[in-house]
């Protein structure tokens, strides 16, 4: 794999942009007002979420990341603005929600265990003409890959999904929400974790034809990665696991990449779960540095996995 190659590839993140928010403070003693701990705040700050993860995963490698998704027009929508054009990425957003989901938490800073998530979101489907609009604007050939990163916040739908399907050229990878299953027939390649495939096998609005490949996922058993009658498994090396939030992001991130510079899928996902593995020994929704990226691929240079 040359490194090198990574400038020139370019994805088109399209999903469900959100805006994580950590609070994190100490928790030395319990309310007088009620039976709940005290934290004082020593620390706040945000980050892109959802969608956005995906995409830091992405442009931490140094490729080219173009993000489609929808936003309030509301301070929280200008910050995910702001943090877009901070890492370089361009943005196609659209103004087409309520409000920007944000989702905040509250962690105590010793060994940094989150206590409290608030979410503030309206789950709508958001006008797909908006969304169009803008891959309109864009030549099909442009993008080596599209990742579909869905938390069914209302950014993908069945009308969004057929337009890139019959306009786009690039190959399609999603991280699928089990209750739009039927959203992701003739797509390349699905990467649920194993609750979330196991629910798309049990609904009723079950249907899936025509996918080439099922990279299912699942924590400290490693992955599975299905190609018709054919499953491989995957080991995961034993870590001390802090955090599994963001873990699937940073997979379908790394398979995106991968695959872009020509890997074949076994090898892909054999990245994408080292990559993995680093992400759940950080708090909070992390990303895979450069180096540690690096790292894998001498490991892999060198036959260690």
């Amino acid at each position: 794999m040359d490194i090198e190659k990574f400038e020139k590839i370019k994805i088109l993140v399209v999903g469900d942009i959100m805006l994580d928010k950590y609070i994190i403070g100490d928790v030395s003693r319990i309310s007088p007002e009620a039976p709940v701990p005290i934290v004082n705040v020593k620390e706040e700050y945000s980050t892109l979420g959802g969608s956005g993860n995906v995409l830091r995963n992405i442009k931490e490698l140094g490729v080219q990341v173009d993000c489609l998704s929808s936003i309030g027009n509301d301070i929280e929508g200008k910050i995910i603005i702001d943090k877009l054009n901070e890492i370089g990425a361009n943005s196609l957003l659209c103004f087409g929600s309520e409000k920007t989901t944000v989702k905040e938490r509250v962690i105590a800073e010793h060994r940094l265990v989150q206590m409290l998530r608030i979410d503030r979101e309206v789950q709508a489907p958001v006008d797909v003409n908006l969304a169009i609009q803008k891959l309109q604007e864009i030549d099909p050939d442009e993008y080596n890959m599209i990742v579909v990163s869905d938390y069914a916040k209302g950014m993908i739908t069945m009308e969004l999904m057929n337009y890139l399907k019959e306009n786009q050229t690039a190959k399609i990878i999603v991280d699928p929400k089990p209750k739009n299953g039927y959203m992701y027939n003739d797509v390349f390649m699905i990467t649920p974790n194993k609750k979330e495939w196991l629910e798309m096998q049990a609904s009723s609005r079950y249907v899936l034809d025509n996918v080439q490949y099922i990279l299912q996922t699942m924590g400290k058993d490693g992955m599975l990665l299905i190609e018709g009658e054919e499953t491989y498994e995957i080991k995961a090396e034993p870590v001390e696991i802090y955090n599994v939030s963001g873990a699937g992001d940073t997979v379908i991130a790394i398979m995106a990449v991968c695959l872009s510079v020509g890997l074949q899928p076994y090898i892909a996902a054999k990245f994408a779960n080292q990559c993995a593995n680093y992400v759940v020994t950080q708090p909070g929704t992390s990303v895979v540095p450069k180096n540690k990226f690096m790292n894998v691929l001498q490991r892999y240079i060198h036959g260690e996995f």
